[in-house]
């Protein structure tokens, strides 16, 4: 779908009917508007350009179903505001989204045949386009899929770049994902080397920026807005700002098969977890454990002690016993008496800097694989 033909055909009927347009999605989301000056709006219209969506208490207008059901050109009068003319749009039975325009130079009861003429066939012309919502974003960009895809593509000298990589919990899946990617592209996809793709039950958002902060904000809104309005749990996971979008992209996979749901989150927030949990992966077919170490930990698995518990703390406070006794709430003489019997249970001496290295990486990773202890 083009953003810009719909815009198009919002500024073309604007003219036609004297009032400024918008188009919407089936939830409500402003996804193009008219940009004719000179022609008169409310506050209704611009609370919905700028929060990209129809404020919650008109909703009810455009979640109706005798009007989602119509093919006629409707006067929607609300006590306050401008009144509006709006059509549905839909295809072989299916509500594809709505045309609105602000209706004041024209008669209303009943409504200006020219105006309803104009309405009528914007609605025409829009279903084509709404329907190219359904096929996945960005499937007509090869620049953004280079981008996310070939570390090799040429980018501006002293650009850095982000990408989102966002989920959902939903049966329909694919024809969320693609509206998500047309809410995405919508909020962040006025700037150059932007856009999106949906590629695996993900949508891949790349677009340049330097602004972490002020772009996880805005993410954390847009994936609000989402889930009130697709009814289902949204997750995003941010990486960058880089220098190559394909770094930023593996960073917001990375994180993305990290993260538990309905969270907005970056790979900096979250790096020592997620490389923790990648080195994992990677050694999990190395035999990293010494036999002292698999012999505790079997140990513990048959007698339910917590030898590897008491080493694990020892190691991760860098061999303070008061600390690492503290975290486990045991008295500082009992943490001291179960190390000594690790030693002479299973022969493990940690007073070799080397031996604890490759303890604490045997322990930290095995027990992260058996959920022992959190990542």
């Amino acid at each position: 779908m083009s953003t810009a033909d719909l815009s198009a055909l919002a500024d073309a009927t604007a003219t036609a009917v004297g009032g400024a347009v918008s188009v919407m999605d089936p939830q409500g989301f402003v996804i193009a508007y008219s940009s004719v000056p000179g022609q008169p709006i409310d506050d209704v219209r611009r609370d919905g350009i700028l929060g990209k969506q129809v404020p919650a208490e008109y909703m009810v207008h455009h979640l109706d179903p005798n009007f989602r059901r119509s093919s006629k050109v409707h006067v929607v009068d609300v006590p306050g505001v401008l009144p509006r003319l709006a059509v549905a749009v839909s295809a072989d039975a299916e509500y594809l989204g709505s045309i609105w325009s602000i209706a004041t130079g024209v008669s209303l009861r009943p409504p200006d045949s020219g105006a309803v003429a104009a309405m009528t066939r914007a609605a025409a012309a829009a279903a084509p386009l709404l329907l190219a919502r359904r096929h996945p974003a960005g499937a007509d960009s090869p620049r953004v899929r280079a981008l996310l895809t070939d570390p090799d593509t040429v980018t501006p000298p002293g650009s850095r770049y982000a990408v989102l990589a966002a989920r959902i919990d939903s049966v329909q899946p694919e024809a969320v994902l693609v509206q998500l990617a047309d809410l995405l592209e919508l909020t962040f996809g006025n700037t150059a080397d932007s856009g999106c793709v949906v590629e695996d039950r993900t949508v891949l958002l790349v677009l340049a920026s330097e602004d972490e902060r002020g772009f996880l904000d805005a993410a954390e809104d847009v994936r609000r807005k989402a889930e009130a309005a697709f009814g289902v749990s949204v997750t995003f996971a941010i990486g960058g700002p880089e220098v190559r979008p394909t770094v930023a992209r593996r960073q917001a996979l990375w994180v993305l098969g990290a993260i538990g749901d309905g969270v907005t989150t970056t790979f900096e927030q979250n790096r020592v977890p997620v490389t923790l949990r990648r080195a994992g992966d990677a050694l999990s077919d190395l035999p990293l454990a010494i036999p002292a170490v698999e012999k505790m930990l079997a140990c513990d698995a048959a007698e339910g002690t917590e030898y590897a518990a008491t080493v694990l703390a020892l190691l991760t406070h860098e061999s303070n016993v008061a600390a690492a006794s503290a975290s486990l709430y045991l008295h500082a003489n009992t943490f001291r008496y179960r190390l000594r019997r690790v030693k002479d249970l299973f022969g493990l001496d940690l007073d070799d800097a080397d031996t604890r290295l490759l303890v604490w990486m045997s322990l930290r990773l095995e027990t992260g694989r058996l959920g022992l202890f959190p990542d």
